[in-house]
């Protein structure tokens, strides 16, 4: 088993060449970790997207990969849940 801290700021996914896993290090800056969940309200979204330098848009296609992915579940509408085996609090 590999333990690798994802919400440092030298963490792994801001090095990877994928935006996506950029955005996903943000994600996991916002969420609430014992529940696993992340709101995707306009507040959260815009804080990423400030931070990434991107478009509303691009940003939505990052989430849509992570979905994708099974590194985001889609809970409801603006409602995210991270998966369980993904992080271990």
């Amino acid at each position: 088993m590999i333990l690798v801290y994802l919400d440092t700021k030298d963490s792994i996914l801001l090095k990877a060449n994928d935006t996506s896993f950029h955005a996903l290090y943000y994600i996991i800056q916002q969420a609430d970790l014992y529940a696993n969940i992340w709101y995707a309200d306009n507040f959260n979204k815009n804080l990423i997207v400030e931070e990434l330098n991107v478009s509303l848009p691009a940003l939505e296609k990052m989430i849509a990969s992570l979905r994708e992915r099974g590194l985001l579940i889609k809970i409801q509408r603006g409602k995210y849940k991270l998966p369980d085996y993904f992080l271990d609090c």
